[in-house]
């Protein structure tokens, strides 16, 4: 068996999600050069929320007052009209109502929350992250790999190679081709899985679990060396319908707030 793993095909997984332009997920900053233009089409209320207001200060959310006081005044004398000119007008209304948040506790702890919420969603656009679909357009089943499950035993990519592969970070099989191989094929790579992580699921499906799956944590498995299971933060396949609830009603609500602008 060792010397047979040689020949399936290791995939890396990406590091980074494509967000939607229709995204209800405020705004990230990283390694872009702070401007004090805001966007002229935008009322400075709908504006704040296109943003996520600790990076917007360029501070941690772990930031104490003194160090939010700080950060924001630094960007306000920046972009005061009086030094930026008028492009800096609309992005200082932004940067007082931004502080006007996270200078009061109430609110900042209210905002926090709805942070949390909408982080659990970061990242997901609808589709599957790590399969590819080759089925019929009729086909309402997936194949999908429950990688916390998963020991590393290599089998499923022996029998049905097209359709799983064994991902480098892990060593823990997942689904890379949806139908790929003949049903049969599929169907004893299922049988043979030692411990049962294998599952035909509803394809409605597929996208969220796939993402869901990507936020757990698993170790490193090796093949044939004492091979043993992740820990699992929580049951996917319990969660899966109220996370797909929960990307429905962020994207009706941004739909409202674009549709209000």
């Amino acid at each position: 068996m060792p010397a047979a793993a040689s020949c399936f095909p290791l995939i890396t997984p990406t590091t980074s999600l494509v967000i939607p332009k229709a995204s209800p997920f405020p705004r990230k900053f990283q390694n872009v050069s702070f401007t004090c233009k805001a966007s002229s089409s935008s009322s400075s209320s709908s504006s704040l929320l296109d943003f996520d207001l600790y990076d917007l200060l360029g501070i941690d959310s772990s930031s104490n007052q003194t160090q939010i006081k700080t950060a924001y005044r630094s960007l306000q004398k920046r972009c005061h009209p009086d030094i930026a000119g008028p492009a800096g007008h609309d992005m200082a209304i932004i940067l007082n109502e931004a502080y006007s948040v996270l200078s009061n506790p109430t609110a900042r702890s209210a905002y926090d929350k709805e942070q949390a919420k909408i982080e659990e969603l970061r990242g997901y656009t609808g589709k599957p992250l790590y399969s590819v679909w080759l089925g019929s357009e009729n086909e309402r089943r997936a194949v999908f790999v429950d990688e916390v499950k998963c020991v590393g035993c290599l089998k499923c990519a022996l029998f049905a190679e097209k359709t799983f592969a064994i991902e480098s970070t892990y060593g823990r099989a997942r689904v890379v081709a949806q139908w790929a191989d003949p049903e049969h094929k599929i169907q004893e790579a299922i049988g043979s899985c030692p411990v049962d992580c294998i599952s035909i699921v509803e394809r409605s499906e597929l996208a969220a679990l796939e993402f869901l799956m990507s936020k757990q944590p698993r170790g490193n498995v090796r093949v044939g060396a004492g091979n043993t299971v992740g820990a699992r933060v929580s049951n996917i396949f319990d969660d899966v319908k109220k996370f797909q609830q929960r990307f429905v009603d962020a994207m009706d609500k941004a739909a409202m707030k674009n549709f209000k602008v």
